[in-house]
């Protein structure tokens, strides 16, 4: 089975010669950027033989740079990117070139955010845009329309000019103790669905990342019931949600992406070729081998071995080898 037609099949729930793999991670050296990550983003799936790849927007994630971006006034009328900016002309060069260079047949997918979280990391830190929030959330949702409106720009651009298969949305702001979830279905819960509805307008197969990359939990119920095909969040920091309980938790027929802990301390950081295939295994008696894709919670360490990536592909053909059916 070629690696588009295991990745699709995955994510369809249809059998499988065995499990997809794959592992993003950030590019964002200044010598990964000279070349716009596309080099380096090619080595690492090549080093690893993935199934496919997820290009992470490193150099894009802030919307403004060089300008004050800390005070609300600062995004007070804000303007929007023109289609001839670098802000898409690069990413749309990056998804190109990297989708060109796979040469395997592998899909290609491009990480896109919410506007919420788009200021977010414009101004760094996780509690600025909280403060900003309360202080002022009119001011603030005027600017998430112009960053929506090009972020939606940006989808189309990417599905119609550069071959990749699809959009991989991140979603963040899930945490306890930012939202209350009235406040947050009532405010971030709309520009969440409209992304989710413009991806799949573009493409059958995206994917949706529920992020917790900070280490704190997720209130993965606010996310639950969103329209997506292929789900990955963080089952070493999600409360309860291992691969066999989110296969009861997530909606009925939705492929699930995960079961490794990307951080230092994770099996794939720090684990051998025995304890790798051995906790690939585990991941895949809990989740079966149908709908199932292995991934990291998120982005893998940026030193991390290619090898014990190839350990988890190896493990997923052996256990397929003992258990078919």
């Amino acid at each position: 089975m070629d690696k588009r037609t295991r990745l699709l099949n995955a994510m369809d729930c249809k059998p499988v010669d065995r499990v997809p793999v794959t592992f993003y991670t950030h590019c964002m050296t200044k010598e990964d950027l000279e070349d716009n990550a596309v080099s380096a983003q090619l080595k690492w799936y090549h080093d690893c033989n993935m199934d496919f790849l997820c290009i992470e927007p490193d150099g894009y994630m802030e919307y403004r740079k060089g300008v004050p971006v800390q005070n609300l006034a600062d995004w007070k009328d804000l303007k929007g990117y023109s289609r001839n900016d670098r802000y898409f002309t690069g990413q749309l060069d990056r998804a190109a070139r990297i989708t060109e260079g796979i040469k395997d047949g592998g899909c290609t997918y491009y990480m896109v955010f919410t506007p919420f979280t788009t200021i977010k990391h414009t101004i760094g830190g996780e509690t600025r845009i909280m403060e900003l929030y309360r202080e002022n959330r009119d001011i603030l949702t005027e600017a998430m329309k112009v960053i929506e409106e090009n972020t939606f720009l940006l989808c189309d651009l990417l599905m119609r000019e550069t071959g990749i298969t699809g959009i991989f949305v991140a979603l963040q702001n899930g945490e306890d103790w930012r939202f209350s979830k009235e406040e947050y279905e009532e405010y971030l819960s709309p520009w969440d669905r409209r992304l989710l509805a413009h991806a799949n307008s573009l493409s059958d197969y995206n994917i949706t990342h529920l992020c917790s990359w900070t280490g704190v939990p997720n209130n993965l119920e606010l996310w639950k019931n969103y329209d997506y095909k292929t789900v990955n969040w963080s089952a070493g920091i999600e409360k309860d949600m291992d691969l066999r309980q989110a296969r009861s938790f997530f909606k009925p027929n939705t492929a699930l992406m995960g079961g490794f802990d990307n951080t230092p301390n994770g099996i794939l950081y720090l684990g051998d070729e025995k304890q790798i295939k051995e906790h690939t295994a585990a991941q895949l008696t809990l989740a079966g081998q149908t709908g199932t894709i292995l991934c990291g919670d998120c982005s893998v360490q940026t030193d991390q071995d290619p090898k014990k990536v190839r350990y988890v592909i190896e493990a997923c053909e052996e256990y397929a080898v003992n258990h078919r059916r």
